[in-house]
């Protein structure tokens, strides 16, 4: 059969699978792959064949969706359970996490330790483990905000859908058998790697060994991710290559033939598989090679792309839930994308320029994958790809697996010398090339109609490029260029109150570019912590919620960021936006700075010449075209809450009072300098007990709440009287900790509220 025959099988069976899962990508993608069959004149018995693919992934993905159900049900209280380890524990901190079955289904275990001592006791449970547990199950909770990562579809499509969160560890057995043999070859070699190898290294060894990044640092990560080479830490199907041509070329040396190499070389794939846990770049490249080598023992004349599309096929057709992997996408993707461009790489004179070619064009593949996951494009990862790439291939990677092997044979100090040297230095150099000024470009998540337009502009780039005619690229250009355009000049505007937990944070970006404005930032209180309960990468609200959450709209600059008082669940937020957006200016409250976390973040803008200024009434603060104003602090002495600002003003033809954690006092003072009707109110504290008072609502009249608090926080928030106060009023309720993210988006003078979650 022909490549081409392949190749339209799986895209067939892509588009089944799309079309049970995600119907308008698998419509669109169906569509072109009849057109294309038609304008090709592709035989009939083709076709008929390819719609059978078809067929076959859309009741196949048919049948997986409707098996997204547990057979587990929760209990009231704890309850005791034997659960199997089944795949090898995360120890972070104080935090045992591991994926278990119970009953034949898969469920996440969560424990906290309580001591040293028994941290250190469950250093040897690994999988095939059973123990016995004391429990209670949870569900996980979906994602709370608009274009974040959805844990709980993750998990979903893993067949996860509990955790079950352990308050008692009663015993552990060790009942392993030989399906374990390979995943406790992998614990034991992550563990190697850690008790051995120096702290700096520990993480980047074990993701290039073993494709495990949990104990990479979050700044290292982000270095690699803004110089567009983050591929490098997790294992490429070059650097599965590459150990299989050393094994290969070792296994010849050692006088083994070839026929014997090339069967032991398919059975060093097959367990590499399991010994990297199984990365969609590792199942990918070691699936195609194996496919390769088998077909030179028949007569089937099989090329690299057949492989490619041949394993797609059986990928998809066995975890169809994978097309929604971003590894798997860009994997796939970017190969594909390197095959059929690899006459006119190979057609290259020279080694750089053929290194040249293959950068760009899997540079170029990536880009609607990478801003549709990630909502930024890496500006110089085209020319980092051409240093750290051979840097990599042929220096790190063959001295990390050389240290690794020393190191079960002789003592390897001497070697962690060069060995840490280079890792830190490489480190070292991605922290100062990331803090280049435009080394990244924020695109933001497109829409479906914006992603489906770059991936047909950048196959005609390949085509154009394949033709030597590089025009396309300039379309490609106009085309990003239309989208930035678009993300700052749109027509609409947004009042989104994010959901950042126990705290606030509301984002304000108004039409054709008037304005952005950030009221608050989140933040999480933070509790003194012994070194052995530190994790390695701590959750931070800024980084984690309120700044991707900005960047997944295209934003980019902030023109003011209002810290309304000092608590740490309004500020905790705000280093973390100075240092990824262009903050134009700072306004705080009025003495504030006796806050240490305040005195903090004035210290970090004074660094980036952010001008920080205090402001109260009546000072001045234009926003909309109505103007936004401030009416609260009325005099300069900080008293914490009630000092919090308070920002008045219509937006999107409703009048809005935003009024940070303002308590009783407060209220009582605004209301008395102030008439204020309001539309639509922010409730102060966090609907606390202590805030919106009756005399306060009779004097506002909003017809509309907002109430920003973490759900179920050890607060109490919102307090059940001011909710009940509210209600009896007939305003309309929207919590955060309820209903996620909460949005009104506006056009003119229309506009509507919606919730993340119903």
């Amino acid at each position: 059969m022909s490549s081409g025959f392949y190749l339209y099988s799986a895209m067939g069976v892509l588009s089944g699978a799309l079309l049970a899962l995600q119907f308008h990508w698998g419509a669109v993608l169906l569509v072109l792959l009849l057109l294309s069959q038609y304008l090709r004149k592709i035989p009939l018995i083709t076709i008929l064949f390819i719609l059978l693919f078809v067929g076959i992934s859309f009741f196949n993905s048919h049948w997986h969706q409707s098996q997204q159900h547990s057979v587990l049900s929760a209990q009231t209280g704890p309850h005791s359970y034997h659960v199997t380890i089944d795949d090898i524990p995360s120890i972070d901190g104080n935090a045992f996490v591991s994926f278990a079955k119970i009953h034949d289904e898969k469920v996440l275990l969560r424990y906290y330790f309580t001591s040293e001592e028994e941290k250190r006791s469950f250093i040897g449970v690994n999988p095939g483990f059973v123990c016995e547990v004391e429990g209670e199950f949870n569900e996980p909770n979906p994602n709370k905000n608009p274009d974040s990562f959805n844990y709980q579809q993750f998990l979903n499509h893993q067949r996860v859908y509990w955790f079950l969160d352990i308050q008692t560890f009663k015993r552990c057995k060790d009942q392993s058998t030989w399906k374990h043999f390979l995943t406790k070859l992998r614990f034991k070699g992550l563990k190697r790697i850690e008790q051995n190898f120096p702290p700096s290294t520990v993480g980047v060894t074990q993701a290039l060994l073993f494709g495990e990044t949990g104990m990479i640092e979050e700044d290292t990560m982000k270095s690699f991710r803004e110089l567009g080479v983050v591929h490098l830490l997790a294992i490429s199907g070059l650097h599965v290559g590459l150990l299989f041509a050393f094994l290969h070329y070792f296994l010849l040396r050692l006088g083994v033939t070839r026929e014997a190499a090339s069967w032991i070389g398919i059975v060093f794939l097959l367990s590499y598989i399991v010994l990297t846990g199984g990365s969609p770049s590792v199942v990918r490249a070691s699936s195609m090679l194996i496919v390769l080598l088998l077909c030179r023992k028949t007569p089937l004349n099989i090329s690299v792309i057949d492989s490619l599309a041949a394993v797609f096929v059986v990928v998809v057709l066995y975890k169809p839930f994978s097309v929604f992997n971003a590894g798997f996408q860009l994997s796939f993707v970017v190969s594909f994308s390197l095959v059929i461009s690899s006459r006119t790489i190979l057609n290259s004179v020279s080694s750089f320029k053929q290194m040249f070619i293959v950068t760009m064009v899997a540079q170029l593949a990536s880009i609607p994958i990478v801003i549709y996951h990630f909502y930024e494009f890496s500006l110089i990862g085209f020319l980092t790809n051409l240093l750290y790439v051979p840097l990599f291939s042929f220096f790190v990677l063959p001295l990390s697996i050389m240290v690794y092997l020393l190191s079960f044979i002789v003592p390897t100090g001497w070697l962690m010398i060069p060995y840490k040297g280079l890792l830190d230095g490489i480190q070292g150099l991605s922290s100062i090339i990331s803090s280049f000024p435009y080394s990244t470009l924020v695109m933001g998540r497109p829409h479906f109609l914006l992603l489906l337009g770059y991936f047909i502009v950048i196959y005609f780039v390949f085509v154009g490029i394949e033709r030597r005619k590089y025009r396309s690229v300039g379309i490609l250009l106009l085309f990003a260029s239309l989208h930035i355009l678009w993300n700052n000049y749109h027509p609409y505007g947004e009042v989104v109150f994010i959901d950042v937990g126990q705290g606030d944070a509301i984002l304000i970006d108004l039409p054709f570019n008037r304005g952005t404005y950030l009221i608050d930032a989140g933040g999480e209180v933070q509790f003194p912590k012994e070194k052995w309960e530190e994790p390695t990468n701590r959750f931070s609200v800024g980084d984690d919620i309120v700044v991707p959450l900005i960047k997944s709209k295209g934003i980019t600059s902030i023109d003011s960021l209002i810290l309304t008082h000092g608590d740490l669940d309004h500020v905790g937020g705000a280093e973390a936006v100075i240092d990824e957006l262009e903050v134009r200016e700072i306004l705080i409250s009025p003495g504030s700075r006796e806050k240490i976390e305040v005195e903090n973040i004035v210290e970090t803008a004074q660094r980036k010449r952010i001008p920080v200024k205090e402001a109260m009434y009546p000072v001045g603060w234009r926003g909309d075209e109505n103007g936004l104003h401030i009416v609260s602090p009325l005099d300069d002495a900080y008293e914490g809450n009630n000092d919090s600002i308070v920002i008045y003003g219509e937006i999107g033809s409703k009048r809005w009072l935003l009024t940070g954690d303002l308590e009783e006092e407060g209220e009582r003072d605004l209301i008395k300098a102030f008439d204020l009707p309001v539309d639509v109110l922010k409730v102060g504290h966090h609907g606390s007990k202590t805030s919106t008072t009756e005399e306060f609502l009779d004097e506002t009249k909003p017809a509309m709440a907002v109430i920003s608090a973490g759900e179920s926080n050890r607060f109490g928030h919102p307090h059940p009287e001011v909710v009940e106060r509210l209600k009896r009023r007939g305003l309309t309720i929207y919590e955060t900790g309820k209903n996620g993210a909460i949005t009104y988006r506006f056009w003119d003078k229309k506009g509507t509220f919606s919730a993340h979650l119903p």
